[in-house]
């Protein structure tokens, strides 16, 4: 995976996470098209359901390219940030009503865990994408293994059929109006009939299988296997095969590509029943096969099917002239994913601030809006009795001057202040003890100081780590330059080690300068423990006439090797 860029791993963890809802998205479509198309043809729910298939395909591929973009640094500030940033509205601050409070305290947490849950992605994303791949390469091998093995049962341990059934075979084929060659095939290697092959299809059926049934249920049964070569199946279910590969962890697509599956085998039933004009021929020799397994392999087009739960519904499906809807499990099922993707719908999109809450509801939070704020000097110690009355007579309390709105082009504060942690008591920061404010304002972490970060793209962050940040040297400046290389998401604590290790730009410009693109930002803080520099990885050219890998200049480090010697 280190042959892989970074961005490449994000955008592609990114696209297989967001493949869980959109395969959800998919299987909530496909049930509404089952229930809706339910005295449809099959041929019309099979269409509906490839098309659901491939614009899942085609969601997922636009999906990749907008990961990979953003990640790439094209689009404005921190890529993952699905609350947005907080920008110090109202939402921020509860006021004396209990139940706002509750509800923007559980938008607070909700926000909360989406943020972690995407730093964790971002972080792991390597590992899961790993893991993926394992899966993947192991099922893709099994892929190949059974496709090879649906071309060995065609040449091994088979014998051409009978003459005059290869010539009812040409009947039935000028009937369907196939002008490629079919062969009908006897194998010794499977247990019920199958198609193979799409350039050079062949139909094979179980030695004996012609001459131990009745000749009509045999021609259903070739008409059957016929009509899957004229609808080009075999072709549609290697890409399906392909596609299950890929999305291995996805049930919502597993089960979306049953169902085509089934409403394939109803398409060839319905061909097969047109042509003969007789159900009962189909239904007999749908019997008379209901006990094998597909033993073949995954790509084998199978009479029977491997399920007796799916011949049984084909049977009733032919009976009753009716296509099969939701039982009562998928609809339970579908109405639960309905009901989770519209309460996640419901909260991302509650916790996002509303433009018009920042721009019209006025708190003694700081706020984003940009009215002209009345500036006026408040005072921070009850005034002196003479002051407060008039000839013996108290002045109401009305008529005490109240404190104006704090000034946010001045971070927070008042006119006769400077703009530090004074400031800190309208960040939002709920129950802020003293000896906190006094440690920020030891060092030196101000209201703007605050600010800048949340404007960045940082909103929740917590005194403590503008603290660390503050002692670091960790600045808005630093993590903007790290961005515009296309470095991003980037957490706090990364961007406090990073700068503890004195991994700058500069630095990875130089490197970059090199032949070395593409660099995370782990690889570059290792190079830059053991020593190993621009300069370095110069003088060791120089010496010894050629680069080496990144890897290869940290074990020279930490040989002791130092090429100007």
């Amino acid at each position: 995976m280190n042959m892989i860029p970074d961005i490449m791993l994000r955008a592609l963890c990114w696209t297989l996470l967001h493949s869980l809802w959109q395969g959800l998205i998919l299987a909530v479509l496909a049930g509404t098209i089952l229930v809706l198309t339910k005295k449809a043809s099959a041929s019309l729910r099979y269409n509906l359901l490839c098309c659901g298939l491939i614009l899942f395909l085609a969601t997922s591929g636009a999906t990749f390219y907008l990961q990979l973009q953003a990640a790439a640094g094209n689009s404005q500030g921190p890529v993952y940030h699905p609350a947005g940033p907080v920008t110090g509205g109202a939402a921020d601050h509860p006021g004396n009503d209990p139940a706002v409070n509750v509800v923007q305290s559980s938008t607070h947490l909700v926000r909360d865990a989406i943020e972690s849950l995407v730093q964790y992605f971002n972080t792991h994303a390597a590992l899961i994408v790993l893991i993926w791949f394992m899966v993947f390469l192991a099922r893709f091998v099994r892929l190949l293994s059974a496709l090879v093995y649906a071309q060995r049962i065609r040449y091994y341990q088979t014998k051409p059929a009978p003459a005059q059934w290869q010539e009812r075979l040409d009947q039935l084929m000028h009937k369907l109006r196939i002008s490629r060659p079919v062969v009908l095939l006897e194998s010794t290697l499977i247990k019920v009939p199958v198609v193979v092959g799409f350039l050079k299809p062949a139909v094979l059926v179980p030695i004996g299988m012609l001459a131990q049934l009745p000749a009509d249920q045999v021609e259903s049964i070739l008409l059957h296997e016929l009509a899957h070569i004229r609808r080009r199946d075999y072709l549609f279910n290697l890409v399906q095969h392909i596609v299950d590969t890929l999305f291995f962890f996805n049930p919502a697509l597993l089960w979306i590509s049953s169902l085509i599956r089934a409403e394939r085998e109803n398409c060839c039933d319905d061909i097969a029943i047109r042509e003969t004009r007789s159900r009962r021929q189909l239904i007999e020799a749908l019997v008379s096969f209901h006990e094998y397994r597909q033993r073949e392999g995954e790509f084998a087009v199978a009479f029977a099917g491997s399920k007796e739960n799916q011949v049984v519904k084909r049977v009733k499906r032919i009976v009753h002239k009716t296509n099969h809807s939701l039982n009562a499990g998928e609809r339970a099922v579908l109405m639960g994913v309905l009901l989770v993707l519209c309460a996640a719908f419901v909260t991302i999109r509650h916790s996002r601030k509303p433009e018009s809450v920042k721009t019209t509801i006025i708190t003694p939070a700081v706020t984003t809006a940009t009215p002209p704020v009345v500036r006026q000097k408040t005072a921070r110690r009850p005034a002196p009795a003479a002051d407060t009355t008039i000839k013996g007579v108290n002045k109401p309390a009305n008529h005490q001057p109240k404190p104006a709105p704090p000034d946010v082009t001045n971070g927070g504060s008042s006119t006769d202040e400077p703009a530090d942690t004074t400031g800190a008591s309208y960040l939002g920061y709920r129950n802020i003890s003293l000896d906190k404010l006094i440690q920020m304002k030891e060092h030196g972490v101000t209201a703007d100081f605050i600010l800048s970060f949340r404007k960045m793209g940082y909103p929740h962050i917590t005194p403590d780590q503008a603290i660390q940040l503050r002692d670091h040297g960790v600045t808005v400046e630093y993590i903007q330059s790290l961005v515009s290389m296309g470095y991003q998401p980037i957490a706090l604590d990364q961007a406090t080690e990073l700068r503890d290790h004195g991994v700058t730009t500069d630095f990875i410009s130089r490197l970059n300068e090199l032949g070395f693109s593409h660099l995370s930002l782990e690889k570059a803080q290792m190079l830059r423990d053991h020593g190993v520099t621009a300069e370095y990885i110069s003088a060791c050219k120089k010496r010894f006439g050629k680069l080496f890998e990144l890897n290869d200049y940290i074990k020279l480090r930490e040989a002791g090797i130092n090429p100007t010697e």
